[in-house]
């Protein structure tokens, strides 16, 4: 099973370096081409919390190269600059055949994620390959192998509570915010993205009973729709700045390959202002210009800092997890068993073809040594030409068939040169 993964995520890299190889969906429409060009096909995996690219490659170790040098050299994130391959190379983990399916599964299923269960990661996974075969049709290895994670990660949450009561990653930055200021009511939050992430956010303040929402977007009928939803106040994009003065907390959740907010803009807002401010940027590639953090009165967390709160959602909720994983290695061995098929029948078919061709060109032969006969005894002669060799391959097909005949299919490649 030559399955290829290369990537980085939460655990082996900080946001810092997982910035700098993240795609935004517009990245994604020119990168999949490039990977397809370097590595061969391919989907990328690109959420707040990982980027990880799939391959089928011919050679696994060259593969992993050519994957590493891919990622290093084709994003700048919003640190500036190509990523030099020794520098990324320490946060980079491979995983080969099953093991790389294995992964992806638990992706699916929410075990990977930095908050357990969390259900947006089976969208993205669902999105990263719908991206990738809109440009160029997936092979039936690729398209099997994320359809069967995703119909792990629906079973996952469909016959566990891996999925219940569950946070997202939107909410668990909301529960970052009360942590550390406490009761909400009474506060005015400026929320920097009306996408999915930042619709996420804004119900959780709603349900936090956040005092005041104001809302900021790219695109301004985003955020006008936004506000009406929430009761709340529409801003110019180009006046962030301006309503960070008026603001207790900044909450940024955009999708975006440029700081939204520099170090300036931060440091005009809080000239006007007598009290602290507390920003936490959901952003990766980060939103806020991170010097900010050393601004006066500028508390500035990133989505890394979730990772407490995070920590807490896992207490009591083992059980889930246990059950979680055993939907995963059941779809694990249906997939397993349906690559050992495709194989199978792709040993049979070169077997049932080579020994077609040998029949030819043997019966030729004999033939060419007995002019006389007639049109009955050649087609008597050729009948049982095609009964013998059907009669000998039978036994081996049956076998081969059989999922218990698997470990015989390496054995038969080597014996006939296939």
């Amino acid at each position: 099973m030559p399955i290829l993964l290369v990537g980085l995520n939460h655990t082996t890299a900080p946001v810092e370096v997982r910035e700098k190889v993240s795609f935004t969906r517009e990245q994604l429409a020119e990168a999949i081409p490039k990977l397809r060009a370097e590595a061969g096909e391919g989907v990328i995996l690109s959420t707040c919390n990982r980027t990880e690219v799939y391959t089928i490659p011919d050679d696994p170790e060259e593969g992993s190269v050519r994957v590493a040098k891919f990622l290093a050299g084709s994003l700048n994130g919003t640190g500036g600059g190509v990523v030099h391959e020794a520098v990324l190379a320490p946060y980079l983990y491979n995983e080969h055949g099953l093991d790389a399916a294995r992964h992806l599964f638990r992706v699916s299923s929410g075990l990977d994620s930095m908050i357990l269960g969390e259900s947006q990661i089976l969208g993205q996974v669902r999105t990263a390959m719908t991206t990738a075969a809109a440009i160029e049709p997936l092979s039936a290895d690729v398209s099997r192998l994320f359809h069967s994670a995703i119909r792990s990660g629906r079973r996952a949450r469909d016959e566990t509570d891996i999925g219940k009561n569950a946070l997202t990653v939107s909410y668990t930055g909301v529960k970052l915010v009360q942590r550390t200021l406490g009761d909400l009511s009474g506060l005015s939050v400026l929320l920097v993205g009306a996408g999915e992430a930042g619709r996420l956010v804004a119900d959780a303040l709603v349900s936090s009973g956040v005092g005041r929402i104001t809302v900021a977007n790219r695109t301004a009928a985003r955020a006008n729709e936004m506000a009406v939803d929430l009761d709340a106040e529409a801003v110019s994009f180009k006046d962030i700045a301006g309503a960070i003065e008026t603001s207790d907390v900044v909450i940024t959740a955009v999708d975006h390959d440029e700081h939204v907010l520099s170090v300036q803009d931060v440091t005009a807002a809080m000239k006007s202002r007598e009290r602290s401010l507390f920003i936490l940027d959901l952003g990766v590639p980060r939103n806020i210009d991170p010097l900010a953090a050393s601004l006066d009165g500028v508390i500035l967390h990133n989505i890394d800092d979730l990772a407490l709160v995070a920590q807490e959602n896992l207490n009591g909720r083992q059980a889930a997890v246990v059950n979680a994983e055993q939907v995963v290695e059941d779809e694990l061995g249906r997939f397993a068993n349906w690559w050992d098929s495709r194989e199978a029948a792709s040993v049979i078919k070169d077997v049932r073809e080579m020994a077609e061709t040998t029949r030819m060109r043997e019966l030729d032969k004999a033939l060419k040594l007995m002019p006389g006969l007639t049109d009955e005894q050649q087609a008597n002669i050729e009948a049982m030409s095609r009964s013998l060799v059907a009669k000998l391959l039978h036994q081996p097909t049956v076998r081969l068939k059989d999922p218990a005949g698997r470990p015989y299919l390496q054995a038969i490649k080597d014996l006939f040169g296939l």
